[in-house]
């Protein structure tokens, strides 16, 4: 399959708006294998008025994302990435710790490709592990460039418009704080600290924002390992990962998490019911259900129902008592299961299935309370 590509005038005019709105760029790391579209980075040394380096994606725009319905007439289908480094950087290193922020433009620029979906202002993407084993960045916030409005924008000739984003690196607390909180209320986090530069050293903003949390991995994980139960560790995740399908498909989530993870929840709602949400779980969310991934209704609706303490409505109960139908009474109290017959349940759409009847009852007495 040929790569996606802009025409040459378009190319041409992409360049330009580069060079006169953010700098000129003598450098060029050009991609040698392209297999969905032709993804060159220009380098803008730090000059005068900008005493850093500015790395701007080219050919990003050439693929049209797909951008929700409501939203196919704000021109947003087409965008390119930037990342400001130091003056200092060794832009040239093929050290990872030097070379990171090109890899995460090239992961992020194809990511619309990839999950068919978009990426755009206030967007968060978690990368599933740290940039680089010397610094702590997990995850990516799309925000405006820093040179002016008149930067943010190209017109090409048709009229279609390429979007600029900054890509600002994140630690995980401070993901999660947004998905709770809202991208304006993180970026109030900063204060007159927000800054367009990558700091490697900078502290975590959110690190003394604590979440509720209704759940943990902690709890399951740990007594996996403690009894050294034979079963997978994900399956620590299991129950976790059912009433958050559960929700997510009852649409009960925060707009922020949808942001986040539009892609999975994207193919949830489709019909996939293959999507890794045990792994969006571990690596997403740290292993942890939040009560603030939820709407105002999905909130409300874990106080009442993902209570340990609540003997009437209580979703952990429930797993149980799925358990001890499951397997039958006399397995579910023997030596086998050592007191964690929860854990033994196989993760398949028949377990789902059988949690979504305790759930559903017991939002319907939610709903009528």
């Amino acid at each position: 399959m040929e790569p996606e590509l802009y025409s040459s005038e378009e190319l041409e005019i992409l360049e330009e708006h580069i060079g006169s709105k953010m700098g000129e760029f003598p450098t060029v790391i050009h991609e040698l294998l392209s297999p969905d579209i032709h993804l060159d980075i220009a380098v803008i040394p730090p000059n005068e008025e900008h005493n850093f380096y500015t790395l701007v994606t080219m050919g990003m725009g050439a693929h049209k994302m797909d951008v929700p319905e409501e939203l196919r007439n704000e021109k947003l289908d087409r965008a390119e990435l930037i990342i400001c480094l130091p003056p200092d950087w060794n832009i040239d290193s093929s050290e990872n710790r030097y070379y990171w922020p090109v890899r995460l433009l090239k992961f992020l620029a194809r990511l619309p490709i990839g999950e068919k979906n978009w990426l755009g202002w206030g967007h968060s993407i978690d990368l599933g592990e740290n940039v680089d084993e010397n610094c702590g960045f997990s995850a990516a916030l799309l925000l405006l460039t820093p040179f002016g409005e008149d930067a943010d924008v190209c017109t090409l000739p048709d009229g279609d418009e390429v979007n600029f984003y900054l890509v600002m690196p994140l630690y995980r607390k401070e993901m999660q704080y947004k998905i709770k909180n809202g991208t304006d209320a993180l970026l109030e986090l900063f204060g007159d600290e927000l800054s367009p530069v990558v700091d490697v050293i900078r502290p975590d903003v959110a690190a003394q924002s604590p979440m509720t949390v209704m759940d943990t991995m902690e709890w399951h994980v740990g007594t996996i390992r403690e009894k050294k139960l034979p079963v997978e560790e994900l399956a620590g995740y299991n129950h976790m990962a059912i009433y958050l399908r559960w929700c997510i498909e009852k649409g009960l989530m925060c707009r922020e998490f949808e942001q986040s993870f539009q892609g999975i929840t994207k193919k949830l709602r489709a019909g996939d019911t293959n999507v890794p949400l045990r792994e969006l779980i571990k690596v997403g969310l740290g292993g942890k259900l939040y009560r603030e991934i939820f709407n105002d209704e999905g909130q409300r609706f874990a106080e009442f129902y993902y209570d340990h303490g609540n003997e009437k409505h209580c979703y952990p109960a429930d797993v149980d008592r799925f358990a001890m139908r499951y397997f039958g009474m006399e397995r579910y109290y023997s030596e086998e299961f050592q007191d964690e017959t929860y854990l033994f349940i196989p993760y398949d759409e028949e377990y789902y299935q059988g949690m979504k009847r305790f759930i559903d009852i017991h939002y319907k007495m939610f709903k009528d309370a």
